[in-house]
C-alpha cells in the first residue's frame, strides 16, 4: 500500500463515519425559576406534592432535517421540573412540603409542545405550554388553577436547537412566573389546611 492511500483510506473512513454522526435531539430545558414572597400568616402548613406529565408525547417538538423527521427530547424530565419550581414556590411561601400534608397539590402538564414550521426562507416556532394545579384538601375541598402560555417566533432560514430552547424557556418561565405570582392556591391552602 503507497502512502497517498494509508492517508487516503483511514480519512475517506472518517468522512463516511462523520456522515452517519446522529443529529442533536436533546433540547436543553432550563427556566428561570422565580420565587413568591413569604407569607408569615401560614403558621407552617404541611402539603403533600404530586406530579403528572398527561401529554400523549413526550417530545417537545418534531423537525425535519435533512430529509429525516426528528423527535427532539428535553434534557430533563420536565414533569419533575415544573413540580421542583411549585414545591420550591410553596417553602418560599413559608409552607412545609411532606408525604402526609393536610392539603395534596398535584400539577398537571396537559399540553407542553414547540410547533416548528419551516417554509424555504423563514421558520415559525410556537409554543403552548398547559398546566394544570389541582389542590385537594383533607376536608373534601378541591380547586383546580390552570396555566396557559403561548410564545411565539420567527427567523431566517431553518430553526435550530437554541431556537426552539429558547422559545420553550421563554414559554416555561413566563408560566412559572405566573404560578409565582397567583395567590388563589396559597388561599386555597390556607382556608383548608386547618379544617
Amino acid at each position: 500500500m503507497t502512502l497517498p492511500q494509508r492517508i487516503f483510506f483511514p480519512l475517506m473512513a472518517l468522512f463516511i463515519l462523520a456522515g452517519c454522526a446522529r443529529p442533536d435531539t436533546t433540547l436543553n430545558i432550563n427556566p428561570t425559576m422565580n420565587l413568591p414572597q413569604q407569607d408569615p400568616s401560614l403558621m407552617g402548613a404541611t402539603i403533600s406534592l404530586t406530579s403528572a406529565d398527561q401529554r400523549q408525547d413526550s417530545a417537545l417538538a418534531k423537525v425535519n432535517r435533512d430529509g429525516q423527521l426528528l423527535t427532539l427530547t428535553p434534557s430533563r424530565d420536565v414533569r419533575f421540573l415544573l413540580q421542583e419550581a411549585l414545591e420550591k414556590q410553596l417553602r418560599a411561601r413559608g409552607y412545609m412540603v411532606g408525604p402526609e400534608g393536610s392539603v395534596n397539590v398535584q400539577i398537571i402538564i396537559n399540553n407542553l409542545y414547540a410547533d416548528v414550521q419551516e417554509g424555504d426562507l423563514r421558520y415559525n416556532i410556537v409554543t403552548k405550554v398547559n398546566i394544570s394545579i389541582i389542590s385537594q384538601a383533607k376536608n373534601g375541598q378541591q380547586q383546580t388553577k390552570n396555566f396557559r402560555t403561548t410564545h411565539n417566533t420567527k427567523g431566517a432560514f431553518t430553526a435550530s436547537n437554541k431556537n426552539i430552547e429558547d422559545v420553550i424557556n421563554a414559554a416555561l418561565t413566563d408560566t412559572i412566573n405566573e404560578m409565582a405570582q397567583d395567590t388563589s392556591i396559597s388561599d386555597f391552602i390556607r382556608q383548608n389546611a386547618r379544617n
